[in-house]
């Protein structure tokens, strides 16, 4: 199980990580798709594998839906993210200076509460339909790998 947890200011994250949600379940992974505006943030203490989609607004903020997430785990300093495995797939486009911020933050502040990258993040300019497909098949391995073992 992977909880797909998006922060979509325009409506893409929220459309790719339904899309995603339908290729791992294709692949036999089962998956829960949330808006993180819709979750409480202390939810990640229940969580063991989730995947961010995010997109950046504005100078390099998350989404509305994602401000509250990103806050509690970059101030909670006694946060605890041990026991969590997580993929960050940021959207955005190299046009602007802050390409894929908030899924670079997502990243960095998991990783400094100890939770676990199953795979290298994602930073997607606007086409990114190839570089995504290598990625996906690469995270479904893990998972797969993770309910055998």
């Amino acid at each position: 199980m992977i909880q797909i947890l998006f922060g979509s200011q325009s409506g893409n994250a929220e459309n790719l990580a339904h899309v995603l949600g339908e290729s791992l379940e294709a692949s036999g992974i089962e998956t829960e798709v949330m808006n993180l505006g819709e979750i409480d943030p202390e939810e990640i203490l229940n969580f063991k594998n989730i995947l961010i989609v995010t997109s950046t607004y504005g100078d390099g903020e998350p989404p509305d839906d994602a401000s509250e997430w990103m806050s509690y785990i970059k101030f909670n300093e006694q946060l605890n993210l041990a026991h969590l495995n997580y993929a960050v797939m940021g959207l955005g486009d190299t046009y602007y200076p802050h390409f894929c911020q908030c899924g670079k933050d997502f990243d960095q502040y998991l990783s400094k509460r100890g939770a676990h990258a199953m795979l290298k993040r994602l930073d997607c300019d606007l086409y990114y339909e190839e570089q995504y497909q290598e990625w996906l098949s690469e995270l479904i391995e893990v998972l797969k790998k993770e309910e055998q073992g």
